[in-house]
Protein backbone atom coordinates (compact mmCIF):
# COMPACT_ATOMS: atom_id res chain seq x y z
CA UNK A 1 0.00 0.00 0.00
CA UNK A 2 1.48 3.22 -0.94
CA UNK A 3 2.05 5.95 1.15
CA UNK A 4 -0.79 8.31 -0.63
CA UNK A 5 -3.24 5.57 -0.11
CA UNK A 6 -2.56 5.26 3.24
CA UNK A 7 -3.01 9.90 3.90
CA UNK A 8 -6.46 8.84 2.08
CA UNK A 9 -6.96 6.30 4.40
CA UNK A 10 -6.34 8.36 7.27
CA UNK A 11 -8.70 10.86 6.02
CA UNK A 12 -11.30 9.14 5.78
CA UNK A 13 -11.64 7.19 9.36
CA UNK A 14 -13.94 9.49 11.09
CA UNK A 15 -14.65 9.50 15.27
CA UNK A 16 -16.92 6.86 14.51
CA UNK A 17 -14.95 4.81 13.03
CA UNK A 18 -12.71 5.21 15.52
CA UNK A 19 -14.74 4.49 18.80
CA UNK A 20 -16.22 1.21 16.89
CA UNK A 21 -12.65 0.03 16.41
CA UNK A 22 -11.72 0.75 20.17
CA UNK A 23 -15.29 -1.16 21.52
CA UNK A 24 -14.19 -4.07 18.70
CA UNK A 25 -10.50 -3.97 20.94
CA UNK A 26 -12.46 -4.52 24.29
CA UNK A 27 -13.12 -8.05 22.68
CA UNK A 28 -9.74 -9.11 22.12
CA UNK A 29 -8.70 -7.77 25.43
CA UNK A 30 -11.19 -10.47 27.11
CA UNK A 31 -8.70 -12.82 25.87
CA UNK A 32 -5.69 -11.01 27.97
CA UNK A 33 -7.99 -10.96 31.28
CA UNK A 34 -8.61 -14.22 31.99
CA UNK A 35 -5.22 -15.46 32.93
CA UNK A 36 -2.54 -14.06 30.78
CA UNK A 37 0.86 -16.50 31.58
CA UNK A 38 3.58 -15.54 33.44
CA UNK A 39 6.75 -14.77 31.68
CA UNK A 40 9.56 -17.83 31.08
CA UNK A 41 12.97 -17.51 31.88
CA UNK A 42 15.01 -15.69 28.70
CA UNK A 43 17.44 -19.01 27.85
CA UNK A 44 13.42 -20.57 26.58
CA UNK A 45 13.96 -18.46 23.99
CA UNK A 46 11.19 -17.07 21.64
CA UNK A 47 8.75 -18.68 19.93
CA UNK A 48 9.05 -17.04 16.11
CA UNK A 49 11.14 -13.49 15.03
CA UNK A 50 9.59 -10.93 12.13
CA UNK A 51 11.98 -8.84 11.23
CA UNK A 52 13.83 -7.24 13.83
CA UNK A 53 10.42 -8.07 16.51
CA UNK A 54 10.40 -11.15 18.81
CA UNK A 55 7.00 -13.10 19.80
CA UNK A 56 7.72 -14.32 23.22
CA UNK A 57 6.93 -17.70 24.76
CA UNK A 58 4.33 -16.04 26.68
CA UNK A 59 2.62 -14.62 23.90
CA UNK A 60 2.77 -17.64 22.52
CA UNK A 61 1.26 -20.28 25.27
CA UNK A 62 -1.27 -17.31 25.30
CA UNK A 63 -2.47 -17.61 22.24
CA UNK A 64 -2.53 -21.49 22.20
CA UNK A 65 -5.15 -21.27 24.97
CA UNK A 66 -7.27 -18.58 22.99
CA UNK A 67 -7.43 -20.58 19.97
CA UNK A 68 -7.65 -24.21 22.18
CA UNK A 69 -10.57 -22.31 23.53
CA UNK A 70 -12.22 -21.19 20.64
CA UNK A 71 -12.09 -24.59 19.30
CA UNK A 72 -13.63 -26.12 22.71
CA UNK A 73 -16.25 -23.36 22.30
CA UNK A 74 -17.11 -24.53 18.76
CA UNK A 75 -16.39 -28.12 18.69
CA UNK A 76 -16.95 -29.08 22.64
CA UNK A 77 -15.82 -32.72 23.89
CA UNK A 78 -15.97 -33.54 20.54
CA UNK A 79 -12.40 -31.92 20.30
CA UNK A 80 -9.23 -34.09 21.36
CA UNK A 81 -6.86 -31.55 22.00
CA UNK A 82 -4.12 -34.12 23.10
CA UNK A 83 -3.84 -35.54 19.44
CA UNK A 84 -4.34 -32.06 17.79
CA UNK A 85 -1.53 -30.39 19.85
CA UNK A 86 0.37 -30.02 17.05
CA UNK A 87 -2.18 -28.45 15.10
CA UNK A 88 -2.83 -25.79 17.95
CA UNK A 89 0.51 -24.59 17.94
CA UNK A 90 0.79 -24.18 14.38
CA UNK A 91 -2.53 -21.61 14.35
CA UNK A 92 -1.02 -19.85 17.20
CA UNK A 93 2.08 -19.31 15.83
CA UNK A 94 0.51 -18.37 12.48
CA UNK A 95 -1.98 -16.01 14.34
CA UNK A 96 1.08 -13.97 16.08
CA UNK A 97 3.49 -13.90 12.98
CA UNK A 98 0.60 -12.53 11.12
CA UNK A 99 -0.56 -9.69 13.92
CA UNK A 100 2.83 -8.73 13.98
CA UNK A 101 3.27 -8.53 10.25
CA UNK A 102 -0.13 -6.22 10.09
CA UNK A 103 1.50 -4.37 13.03
CA UNK A 104 4.73 -3.69 11.31
CA UNK A 105 3.09 -3.06 7.40
CA UNK A 106 0.84 -0.71 8.89
CA UNK A 107 3.48 1.68 10.95
CA UNK A 108 5.57 1.59 7.91
CA UNK A 109 2.44 2.99 6.44
CA UNK A 110 1.75 5.70 9.35
CA UNK A 111 -1.56 3.85 10.36
CA UNK A 112 -0.81 4.11 14.38
CA UNK A 113 -2.25 4.53 17.60
CA UNK A 114 -1.84 7.42 19.00
CA UNK A 115 -0.92 7.56 22.82
CA UNK A 116 -4.44 9.31 23.80
CA UNK A 117 -6.45 6.55 21.92
CA UNK A 118 -4.18 3.81 24.18
CA UNK A 119 -5.00 6.19 27.23
CA UNK A 120 -8.56 6.30 26.55
CA UNK A 121 -9.29 3.10 25.47
CA UNK A 122 -7.37 1.88 29.16
CA UNK A 123 -9.41 3.99 31.18
CA UNK A 124 -12.88 4.48 29.61
CA UNK A 125 -13.43 1.34 27.72
CA UNK A 126 -12.27 -1.76 30.14
CA UNK A 127 -15.18 -2.03 32.94
CA UNK A 128 -13.03 -4.93 34.12
CA UNK A 129 -10.81 -1.62 35.37
CA UNK A 130 -13.91 0.24 36.17
CA UNK A 131 -16.02 0.64 39.52
CA UNK A 132 -19.37 2.50 39.22
CA UNK A 133 -18.13 3.62 35.53
CA UNK A 134 -15.04 5.18 36.82
CA UNK A 135 -11.47 4.12 36.07
CA UNK A 136 -9.68 2.92 39.24
CA UNK A 137 -5.90 2.74 39.09
CA UNK A 138 -5.26 0.19 41.37
CA UNK A 139 -7.65 -2.59 39.38
CA UNK A 140 -5.14 -1.71 36.64
CA UNK A 141 -2.04 -1.63 38.91
CA UNK A 142 -3.96 -5.49 40.12
CA UNK A 143 -4.03 -6.82 36.98
CA UNK A 144 -0.88 -5.71 35.99
CA UNK A 145 1.14 -7.43 38.70
CA UNK A 146 -1.13 -10.65 38.48
CA UNK A 147 -0.36 -10.80 34.82
CA UNK A 148 3.37 -10.20 35.35
CA UNK A 149 3.38 -7.44 32.40
CA UNK A 150 4.28 -4.01 32.85
CA UNK A 151 2.47 -1.37 32.26
CA UNK A 152 4.62 -0.26 28.88
CA UNK A 153 4.65 -4.31 27.69
CA UNK A 154 0.45 -3.93 27.99
CA UNK A 155 0.10 -0.69 26.49
CA UNK A 156 2.25 -1.66 23.14
CA UNK A 157 -0.21 -5.15 23.09
CA UNK A 158 -3.45 -2.47 23.32
CA UNK A 159 -1.43 -0.15 20.70
CA UNK A 160 -0.89 -3.14 18.53
CA UNK A 161 -4.36 -3.95 18.97
CA UNK A 162 -5.97 -0.87 17.63
CA UNK A 163 -3.46 -0.18 14.61
CA UNK A 164 -4.65 -3.87 13.85
CA UNK A 165 -8.17 -3.19 13.35
CA UNK A 166 -8.10 -0.17 12.16
CA UNK A 167 -5.66 -1.16 9.03
CA UNK A 168 -8.06 -4.06 8.47
CA UNK A 169 -11.29 -1.51 8.72
CA UNK A 170 -9.00 1.44 6.26
CA UNK A 171 -9.50 -1.19 3.68
CA UNK A 172 -12.92 -1.77 4.04
CA UNK A 173 -13.67 1.99 3.74
CA UNK A 174 -11.09 2.61 0.64
CA UNK A 175 -13.16 -0.47 -1.06
CA UNK A 176 -16.60 0.91 -0.63
CA UNK A 177 -18.38 0.77 -4.07
CA UNK A 178 -19.01 4.23 -6.01
CA UNK A 179 -22.78 4.40 -7.63
CA UNK A 180 -21.55 3.67 -11.18
CA UNK A 181 -19.74 0.53 -10.05
CA UNK A 182 -22.44 -0.96 -8.74
CA UNK A 183 -24.32 -0.79 -11.11
CA UNK A 184 -21.28 -2.78 -13.03
CA UNK A 185 -21.99 -5.18 -10.30
CA UNK A 186 -25.53 -5.83 -10.95
CA UNK A 187 -24.61 -6.39 -14.55
CA UNK A 188 -22.04 -9.24 -13.55
CA UNK A 189 -24.54 -10.42 -10.93
CA UNK A 190 -24.91 -13.93 -12.85
CA UNK A 191 -21.16 -14.30 -13.34
CA UNK A 192 -20.32 -17.88 -11.82
CA UNK A 193 -16.50 -19.15 -11.20
CA UNK A 194 -15.24 -21.96 -10.93
CA UNK A 195 -12.04 -22.42 -8.68
CA UNK A 196 -9.38 -25.47 -8.70
CA UNK A 197 -7.67 -26.00 -5.70
CA UNK A 198 -5.35 -28.08 -3.71
CA UNK A 199 -5.07 -28.57 0.02
CA UNK A 200 -1.79 -29.81 1.84
CA UNK A 201 -2.49 -31.02 5.28
CA UNK A 202 1.22 -30.22 6.68
CA UNK A 203 0.61 -32.21 9.49
CA UNK A 204 0.39 -35.44 7.37
CA UNK A 205 2.44 -34.12 5.20
CA UNK A 206 5.09 -34.04 7.94
CA UNK A 207 4.35 -37.63 9.47
CA UNK A 208 4.91 -39.05 5.90
CA UNK A 209 8.23 -37.63 4.82
CA UNK A 210 9.66 -36.11 7.90
CA UNK A 211 9.45 -32.15 8.69
CA UNK A 212 13.26 -30.92 6.58
CA UNK A 213 11.65 -32.55 3.69
CA UNK A 214 8.15 -31.15 4.20
CA UNK A 215 9.45 -27.66 4.68
CA UNK A 216 12.10 -27.85 1.51
CA UNK A 217 8.70 -29.20 -0.35
CA UNK A 218 6.56 -26.68 0.75
CA UNK A 219 9.21 -23.83 -0.05
CA UNK A 220 9.71 -25.76 -3.34
CA UNK A 221 6.46 -25.07 -4.28
CA UNK A 222 5.84 -21.55 -3.03
CA UNK A 223 8.62 -20.52 -5.40
CA UNK A 224 7.16 -22.88 -8.83
CA UNK A 225 3.83 -20.63 -7.74
CA UNK A 226 5.88 -17.21 -7.60
CA UNK A 227 7.38 -18.13 -10.71
CA UNK A 228 4.24 -19.06 -12.62
CA UNK A 229 5.55 -22.59 -13.38
CA UNK A 230 2.56 -24.30 -13.73
CA UNK A 231 4.41 -27.51 -14.48
CA UNK A 232 6.40 -27.81 -11.60
CA UNK A 233 3.52 -26.39 -9.15
CA UNK A 234 1.83 -30.15 -11.12
CA UNK A 235 4.83 -31.68 -9.93
CA UNK A 236 5.72 -30.98 -6.66
CA UNK A 237 2.15 -31.48 -5.75
CA UNK A 238 2.12 -35.03 -7.02
CA UNK A 239 5.38 -35.40 -5.25
CA UNK A 240 3.53 -34.45 -2.21
CA UNK A 241 0.51 -36.71 -2.65
CA UNK A 242 -2.00 -33.52 -2.99
CA UNK A 243 -4.75 -33.75 -5.87
CA UNK A 244 -6.40 -30.92 -7.23
CA UNK A 245 -10.17 -30.82 -6.67
CA UNK A 246 -12.91 -27.98 -7.97
CA UNK A 247 -15.43 -26.21 -5.92
CA UNK A 248 -17.79 -26.25 -9.09
CA UNK A 249 -19.75 -23.27 -10.60
CA UNK A 250 -20.42 -20.63 -7.60
CA UNK A 251 -21.81 -17.45 -8.18
CA UNK A 252 -19.57 -14.49 -7.79
CA UNK A 253 -20.70 -13.26 -3.73
CA UNK A 254 -21.65 -16.53 -2.72
CA UNK A 255 -20.87 -16.64 1.35
CA UNK A 256 -18.93 -19.48 0.65
CA UNK A 257 -17.37 -21.87 -2.18
CA UNK A 258 -17.78 -25.91 -1.83
CA UNK A 259 -14.89 -27.86 -0.49
CA UNK A 260 -12.96 -24.90 0.67
CA UNK A 261 -13.96 -24.10 4.54
CA UNK A 262 -10.58 -21.62 5.38
CA UNK A 263 -11.81 -18.48 5.33
CA UNK A 264 -8.73 -17.08 4.40
CA UNK A 265 -8.54 -19.80 1.33
CA UNK A 266 -12.21 -18.39 0.16
CA UNK A 267 -11.07 -14.56 0.92
CA UNK A 268 -8.02 -15.40 -1.45
CA UNK A 269 -10.05 -16.53 -4.13
CA UNK A 270 -11.16 -13.33 -4.98
CA UNK A 271 -7.32 -12.15 -6.22
CA UNK A 272 -7.78 -15.07 -9.60
CA UNK A 273 -7.96 -13.65 -12.65
CA UNK A 274 -8.43 -14.44 -16.19
CA UNK A 275 -5.10 -13.36 -16.96
CA UNK A 276 -3.06 -14.63 -14.49
CA UNK A 277 -5.38 -17.73 -13.37
CA UNK A 278 -2.94 -19.37 -11.22
CA UNK A 279 -2.17 -17.57 -7.42
CA UNK A 280 1.22 -17.37 -7.58
CA UNK A 281 2.03 -18.09 -3.73
CA UNK A 282 0.50 -20.62 -1.17
CA UNK A 283 -2.64 -19.66 1.00
CA UNK A 284 -1.38 -20.61 4.85
CA UNK A 285 -4.26 -21.00 7.25
CA UNK A 286 -2.46 -22.52 9.87
CA UNK A 287 -1.55 -26.30 9.81
CA UNK A 288 -3.72 -26.00 5.68
CA UNK A 289 -1.97 -25.04 2.89
CA UNK A 290 -3.68 -24.08 -0.36
CA UNK A 291 -3.05 -23.57 -4.19
CA UNK A 292 -5.53 -21.63 -6.05
CA UNK A 293 -6.40 -21.46 -9.86
CA UNK A 294 -9.25 -20.01 -11.91
CA UNK A 295 -10.85 -22.69 -14.01
CA UNK A 296 -14.02 -21.37 -15.40
CA UNK A 297 -15.75 -18.28 -15.80
CA UNK A 298 -19.41 -18.39 -16.80
CA UNK A 299 -22.08 -15.65 -16.97
CA UNK A 300 -25.50 -16.40 -16.76
CA UNK A 301 -27.11 -13.13 -17.18
CA UNK A 302 -27.52 -10.17 -15.06
CA UNK A 303 -29.42 -10.90 -12.24
CA UNK A 304 -30.85 -8.16 -9.29
CA UNK A 305 -28.24 -7.00 -6.48
CA UNK A 306 -29.22 -6.98 -2.91
CA UNK A 307 -28.04 -4.79 -0.88
CA UNK A 308 -26.57 -7.13 1.68
CA UNK A 309 -25.34 -9.00 -1.14
CA UNK A 310 -22.96 -5.99 -2.40
CA UNK A 311 -22.23 -5.19 0.74
CA UNK A 312 -20.18 -8.82 1.02
CA UNK A 313 -18.84 -8.18 -1.99
CA UNK A 314 -17.50 -5.16 -1.18
CA UNK A 315 -16.06 -6.62 2.09
CA UNK A 316 -14.39 -9.40 0.03
CA UNK A 317 -12.42 -6.71 -2.28
CA UNK A 318 -11.51 -5.24 1.03
CA UNK A 319 -9.99 -8.60 2.23
CA UNK A 320 -8.82 -9.98 -0.59
CA UNK A 321 -6.57 -6.52 -1.31
CA UNK A 322 -5.71 -6.71 2.95
CA UNK A 323 -4.48 -10.65 1.89
CA UNK A 324 -2.38 -9.24 -0.85
CA UNK A 325 -0.86 -6.41 1.46
CA UNK A 326 0.12 -8.40 4.16
CA UNK A 327 1.36 -11.29 1.68
CA UNK A 328 3.25 -9.08 0.12
CA UNK A 329 5.02 -7.45 3.03
CA UNK A 330 5.73 -11.13 4.55
CA UNK A 331 7.53 -11.82 0.95
CA UNK A 332 10.19 -8.56 2.04
CA UNK A 333 9.96 -9.56 5.32
CA UNK A 334 12.33 -11.77 7.18
CA UNK A 335 10.42 -14.54 9.65
CA UNK A 336 11.44 -17.32 10.99
CA UNK A 337 9.64 -19.99 13.64
CA UNK A 338 11.35 -21.63 16.60
CA UNK A 339 10.24 -25.32 15.79
CA UNK A 340 11.35 -26.62 19.32
CA UNK A 341 8.59 -24.33 20.20
CA UNK A 342 5.77 -26.75 18.15
CA UNK A 343 7.71 -29.72 20.27
CA UNK A 344 7.30 -28.65 23.81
Amino acid sequence: MSENLADKMKRKLNAKSVTAIILFGAIILTFVLTGAPGRMGMGVGSAAQVNNALISIADFQSEENRVAEYYKNIFGSQMDFSSQRQLLRQQAIENLVRMELVSQAAQKNGIIATDAEVRDFIVKDVPFFQQNGVFQREFYSRFLENSRTTPGDFEKKIRKDISNIRTRHLFEIANRTPAAESNKMQELRGTKINVSFAKIDEEALVKAITKEKADAAIKALDEALAKGDEAAVNAQLKDMKAGWEETGLVEIGAEQFPKITSRVATESIFELNKTAPLLKRIVRDGNQKYVLKLKEVKVEGAKALEPMTLEMAQKRRGDGMFETWINQFRKDSHVTMNKQVMEM
